[in-house]
């Protein structure tokens, strides 16, 4: 059965009877068009040479001839012309209407010039045929056929042209079956003039009787031979209605010469006849088949370039091309739109919990949901979980609000929030532009709770511009020294006793004054700079401290923090090592923090980092333990000399003795795995009495201090408010 439905297929496809996709039906017929040209150009020439020819031939022999004017039923030199060669005037006209008709087919606007010249063209087909209904005088078969060509194929022709024109004015669109309709009277045209001409000619030969043998000198068949390869093999067709057309014309074209009396056709022309025929058919539908091919391969690059590969919806390319040239075309369309751009946060917790696969599928039904809630609009995957949508401004929020709940739905338990930006374009506002301050100002939502939407404004366009100052300034603040570390206080919790600080960035700038790192670090992530910022930071710590030892001032170890980023961007080890000697300082004063976080991923990289910093000497820390997703895995795949406990543990710290227990178990599963323990986030007594009394040995918090700057610490160690203890390592 299956051999069967393989062969049967085969079949349907060899032969055409499968339907093609309308891509493919354009590229045929564009094909079929283009080379529509070529052919009309060419009979045009061909006609031109054959009208000075009869002309040469039988016009003027005759000229001015009363007695020939009798004879053929022509009143004047006029009648005499127009009886020798409107036939061959009708042909050209006919493959100069093709022509302009063709080559204004492949503009892509049309044009008013383009309008005027198709509805000349396709009038005066119509025309020449009434000016030559009177001249008609069908005494045969042949006779007949000339009428068809005349009185139907013509102003069919024509009249399709005419209509094309109008449509296209008013629609402003391509009509497929309007150009079939032209490529096909054309094509009945050349072979009803083939005919004429090929037919007239046998009829009109004389024979040659020879001693054994006999020739008929039949000359102008190759005018039929050539029209049928002119519409066999530049006008590509179906491959049954190439075979059904081909056998037709040519069983029509053998009955005329069979039929002819006194005109034997030899059985060596008739075998001539048809292996002609069939290698034409095989040639025909080779091309055929090659062009599809063509247009299936030019069909994939479309949707390549036009489609997500993931999702199948569309892709930024096709929305920025769609929507650039809607603004070229009338700018007015692109009034009252909006862009929005869509994000999910926290979407890589589905990845975690339920596996790559279950989040690409989520991925797809994702864009499957916004092409259903904005029917109509121009939907766009970006990358991951990123789409951009162009809509229109009324009734945009309530579709967002639908597809919230959507997504509500389709997240169960898993805190997974819809995040869409939104930003309404100018007039001739770049796409790449707009889709840009679309996603920004998704991005100012962050973290918030209830809060989807956030429009591009401009409170949004400041930060926008405050954004771009920070890139563009980065290397003008370090340089400059905008850019310094302040330091918190880490404390024993046994005395309270200064033994650590970690430094931590803040931005001093000239222009927009004290710069938090919630303002510039995620903005350097983003923009993958955080690297310059953290190698600044561990110079100046190294620095500061090189001074306080040449003073012989009190100096404690600092620890200083480190992201994903900061190990992809540069060499930490080689950075951290190339300081201290600049500066000559010892490594039990440098400590290395790396977020939780930040160890994601690619553990056997991270791994191999860890043993790197550790072979070299350094104390590693383990930053915001329990914030993410995975803190148990962390502690089985990594190694740390001391685990820095997240602050969010302490929230409701008085109501909730589920806190305590957890902090409990956890600074016992230190101990049990040889690390040593800190907690942040310490603001009471009640809280540090209580880590205490658990045993975690460092504590980090405003109860003991916030960030100060170099200057205020040292201050604060002076006046002995921060007593810097004998044990700090």
């Amino acid at each position: 059965m299956g051999k069967f439905k393989t062969g049967l297929s085969f079949i349907q496809n060899f032969f055409g009877f499968k339907r093609n996709t309308k891509t493919v039906r354009e590229y045929l017929n564009d094909a079929n068009i283009r080379s529509s040209i070529y052919m009309a150009f060419i009979i045009i020439i061909l006609e031109v040479w054959m009208i000075f020819r009869q002309v040469n031939k039988y016009v003027a022999p005759n000229w001015g001839n009363e007695a020939t004017f009798a004879k053929l039923g022509v009143s004047s030199n006029l009648g005499l012309i127009f009886m020798y060669t409107s036939l061959y005037f009708l042909f050209i006209m006919c493959s100069l209407a093709m022509m302009v008709f063709a080559i204004n087919y492949l503009k892509k606007k049309q044009s008013l010039r383009s309008m005027i010249t198709n509805l000349v063209v396709g009038g005066l087909c119509v025309l020449w045929v009434l000016l030559l209904i009177p001249e008609s005088k069908p005494t045969d078969s042949i006779g007949l056929t000339t009428l068809v060509l005349l009185y139907v194929a013509m102003p069919i022709f024509g009249l399709t042209i005419i209509g094309y024109t109008l449509y296209r004015f008013k629609t402003g669109k391509i009509s497929l079956p309007l150009s079939v309709v032209c490529i096909s009277m054309f094509a009945l045209i050349c072979l009803l003039f083939g005919i004429k001409v090929g037919y007239s000619d046998f009829a009109h030969t004389t024979v040659v009787t020879d001693p054994g043998f006999r020739i008929d000198k039949v000359k102008m068949i190759t005018c039929f031979l050539t029209m049928i390869i002119f519409v066999a093999c530049l006008l590509i067709w179906k491959p049954y209605i190439s075979i059904i057309l081909l056998t037709g014309i040519f069983v029509l074209f053998r009955y005329l010469l069979v039929s002819y009396p006194n005109r034997p056709f030899l059985e060596a022309d008739e075998i001539n006849y048809y292996t002609f025929l069939i290698s034409l058919t095989m040639i025909s539908l080779s091309i055929y088949h090659q062009r599809v091919n063509e247009a299936k391969k030019d069909e994939k690059l479309m949707y390549d370039a036009a489609y997500d590969i993931l999702t199948g919806v569309h892709n930024l390319n096709y929305l920025t091309y769609t929507v650039s040239t809607k603004q070229k075309e009338d700018p007015q369309l692109c009034e009252n739109k909006v862009f929005l751009f869509v994000n999910l946060t926290n979407f890589k917790a589905i990845n975690i919990q339920r596996g790559f696969e279950a989040g690409n599928e989520f991925i797809i039904q994702l864009g499957k949901d916004i092409e259903s809630v904005f029917d109509g609009d121009i939907v766009a995957r970006q990358s991951d979980d990123h789409f951009v949508i162009y809509t229109d401004l009324k009734y945009y929020q309530d579709k967002i609000n639908l597809l919230d709940e959507i997504i509500k739905k389709r997240v169960g338990s898993l805190y997974i929030q819809l995040k869409i930006g939104g930003y309404i374009p100018k007039i001739n506002d770049n796409p790449f532009r707009a889709i840009d301050r679309a996603r920004y100002a998704c991005g100012l939502i962050g973290n918030k709770y209830g809060v989807n939407f956030l429009m591009y404004d401009e409170r949004v366009r400041d930060t926008l511009i405050k954004h771009q100052y920070i890139i563009n300034h980065l290397d003008e603040a370090i340089e400059n020294g905008y850019i310094q570390p302040y330091y918190q206080p880490v404390v024993w919790s046994k005395n309270r006793e200064l033994c650590g600080a970690e430094a931590l960035a803040r931005w001093i700038d000239p222009i927009y004054g004290f710069l938090a790192p919630a303002e510039f670090v995620p903005i350097l992530e983003e923009s993958r700079l955080i690297h310059k910022l953290d190698k600044c930071i561990i110079d100046n710590v190294c620095k500061n401290m090189r001074i306080a030892l040449d003073e012989g001032r009190p100096v404690v170890p600092v620890s200083v923090n480190f992201s994903r980023l900061d190990f992809e961007l540069m060499n930490v080890s080689e950075v951290l090592n190339t300081a201290l000697q600049k500066y000559n300082i010892s490594k039990e004063y440098i400590h290395v923090e790396i977020t939780e976080s930040a160890l994601a991923g690619d553990t056997d990289f991270l791994n191999e980092v860890i043993a790197k910093l550790k072979e070299d000497g350094f104390a590693i820390w383990l930053d915001d333990f329990g914030s993410g997703y995975s803190s148990l895995n962390v502690l089985k795949d990594f190694i740390f000399d001391v685990i820095k406990i997240d602050m969010k543990f302490l929230s409701n710290f008085e109501n909730n003795d589920k806190s305590k227990d957890i902090l409990d178990c956890i600074i016992q599963l230190a101990d049990r795995l040889g690390m040593k323990t800190l907690t942040e986030g310490v603001e009471t007594k009640e809280e540090a009495d209580f880590l205490e009394s658990i045993g975690c040995g460092r504590l980090q918090g405003y109860l003991f201090g916030k960030p100060y700057k170099l200057e205020d610490f040292e201050k604060m160690i002076d006046i002995e408010k921060l007593k810097v203890s004998t044990k700090i390592l």
